[in-house]
């Protein structure tokens, strides 16, 4: 790295060497840049000392500097004070010691070897040091996580890809960052397929019309299903996703009726009261999500979203507009919010 340079204050201590002027005359001099707010002045009274590390030359007038000033740079004069590690008096090993306490800049020993030799606590210092840069490190982790979770949370896939870059780079083996990144390559393949679709089924082409019945199952297989969940219930979900699959909303809400209780058959029956346009059960239902699973964090903001499409679609529709414009006040860049609020403002003008 370069480090900027006073001129006048180098040609002002090279003077005083060809001079002959003992080094110790030159630490007023020093003193005064160090405590400068002058970079330049500070850097070059630091690779001055670096050039010239014979402590006893500094002690008298470093020393009370040294006890009251916590902005020395301590990685500096601990690095020019190993030559002399040795030869330092007890009082001087005391008197560091004690200076670095107070400052609570004691860890800067361990991460210079050599003073295993001066300080009998070197191994426990070394071992606090490892540990506050593991503590760092997992700090940086848990935020850069917290981060990830709310662009993911607000579907803000640049945002998020950016963040899972970052995790990678800094965390190359964390096998819970490889994870979530080929989650969201997953997710962005499916979101790119349905993107696809949408535009497909959007585009003007003549199309066959099947009366209802047909995207129905038919009363017999219909019956055997039910049956079936009566007799497995740990596989009626999967049996609903089915029937959802191929919107056969009626059936799939006999047979989340007879799911096994849980956060996602609860909210896949949310999503079937809605396809059938069934907004008071909407409601109740909605009742009973927020009771039992306000724990979690996005039921607040999932339940609001609902609650919007059902007051909308009983007619209540500026009760709608209330309850989707108070959760977009609190979440600004909920994507699926903002599409529908424009959807909706569009229509009432």
């Amino acid at each position: 790295m370069l480090w900027a340079t006073d001129t006048e204050l180098e040609l002002e201590l090279k003077s005083a060497l060809q001079e002959g002027k003992p080094l110790s005359s030159l630490a007023p001099l020093l003193l005064e840049a160090l405590e400068s707010e002058d970079k330049a002045k500070k850097n070059t009274a630091i690779r001055f000392l670096q050039l010239h590390p014979e402590w006893p030359l500094w002690e008298n007038a470093f020393k009370p500097w040294l006890q009251e000033k916590s902005q020395w740079p301590w990685e500096l004069i601990l690095s020019w004070l190993t030559p002399q590690r040795l030869t330092l008096s007890l009082q001087d090993r005391k008197l560091l010691y004690e200076t670095l306490e107070k400052q609570n800049t004691l860890l800067t020993l361990a991460s210079l070897p050599e003073w295993k030799l001066i300080y009998d606590s070197f191994s426990d210092l070394r071992q606090q040091s490892l540990f506050q840069i593991q503590k760092r490190i997992f700090e940086v982790r848990d935020l850069l996580f917290e981060e990830l979770r709310t662009w993911k949370s607000q579907r803000l896939h640049e945002q998020e890809i950016i963040v899972l870059e970052r995790l990678k780079t800094r965390f190359p083996e964390d096998t819970d960052i490889r994870s979530e990144l080929e989650k969201f390559r997953q997710n962005q393949a499916i979101e790119v397929l349905n993107t696809k679709i949408r535009k497909k089924r959007s585009q003007k082409i003549m199309s066959l019309e099947f009366a209802d019945e047909i995207t129905q199952l038919p009363e017999e297989w219909e019956q055997q299903l039910l049956e079936y969940a009566d007799r497995h219930p740990e596989q009626t979900y999967d049996l609903c996703i089915a029937c959802c699959f191929i919107e056969d909303w009626v059936t799939a809400l006999k047979l989340i009726n007879k799911a096994e209780s849980s956060s996602a058959r609860d909210w896949l029956e949310l999503d079937i009261l809605l396809k059938l346009k069934r907004y008071i059960d909407v409601l109740q239902a909605l009742h009973v999500i927020e009771q039992r699973w306000s724990h979690e964090g996005e039921t607040f903001f999932a339940t609001a979203y609902v609650r919007a499409q059902a007051l909308y679609g009983l007619g209540q529709k500026e009760k709608a507009l209330e309850v989707l414009e108070s959760l977009l006040a609190s979440r600004p860049l909920y994507r699926q919010g903002l599409e529908l609020l424009h959807i909706w403002r569009g229509s009432l003008s």
